[in-house]
């Protein structure tokens, strides 16, 4: 399986309002761009909330929404839209029921100026953290198996006291990690990881699909440090570790 990766947000390059509902002030909008998903936009009331985004001079492709796990939205009927002319909407996806945890829908690439994410008839006040349209780039070349440290990294604390007895501190879950070392890609491989190492920018996290297909939202640990070692072979190291609320 060919690893993947969704790094940009079109919601950072463009206007968002919302066309129906409202947001609770202290859970406002912009939180659905800021790359933190442990902050939570809130709409004001539990009534149809309609997310319109509108691209700017430049027209980025769009091919799957993302939304993470720790929402209220499962039950929530859902649906993404797009249009040429603000005028008539037509759905990327069939409209489907949102289901706890990660929300993730894919379709052919679109690149149009005009989206809406609607939830129609909420039982409960929306709530959820972050909201991505993005374009999904597939990897050219996987590196070779092992592909470097998986084991999950865990956020602990070791402590000891003066007699020398030993405490552990738990501050939360465990991070998984992903470290790839690929020995050489070419010339269309280094200019799109080029690509994603400035989007990322050392504070931007983004989405990796691994290579098992696991969905992982984290950062680069380190920027990818590509180099010519022959023409036109660059090796490199991704090295990733994932975020969490």
């Amino acid at each position: 399986m060919l690893l993947k990766c969704c790094y940009q947000n079109i919601l950072e390059t463009s206007t968002v309002t919302l066309a129906t509902g409202a947001e609770d002030a202290a859970y406002p909008l912009w939180r659905l761009s800021d790359r933190d998903i442990g902050l939570m936009f809130k709409a004001q009331a539990a009534v149809t909330l309609t997310v319109k985004i509108v691209q700017g001079a430049t027209l980025y492709p769009v091919d799957r929404l993302l939304i993470p796990g720790g929402h209220n939205l499962s039950g929530m009927v859902s649906d993404i839209k797009w249009s040429d002319d603000d005028i008539t909407y037509t759905a990327a996806v069939a409209q489907w029921v949102s289901a706890a945890g990660d929300i993730d829908k894919s379709w052919a690439p679109l690149t149009k100026k005009y989206w809406k994410l609607i939830l129609t008839s909420p039982g409960v006040i929306p709530s959820f953290a972050e909201l991505f349209l993005t374009s999904t780039y597939t990897w050219e070349k996987n590196p070779p198996r092992p592909t470097g440290e998986f084991d999950p990294v865990f956020n602990v604390e070791r402590l000891q006291s003066r007699g020398g007895q030993v405490r552990f501190i738990t501050h939360g879950q465990a991070k998984r990690q992903r470290t790839y070392t690929m020995r050489s890609c070419g010339q269309a491989q280094r200019a799109n990881l080029e690509a994603l190492n400035n989007a990322w920018a050392g504070s931007k996290p983004f989405w990796l699909y691994d290579h098992e297909g696991t969905l992982i939202y984290g950062e680069l640990r380190k920027p990818i440090a590509l180099k010519e070692i022959y023409y036109q072979g660059y090796p490199f190291v991704f090295d990733f570790l994932e975020v969490i609320p």
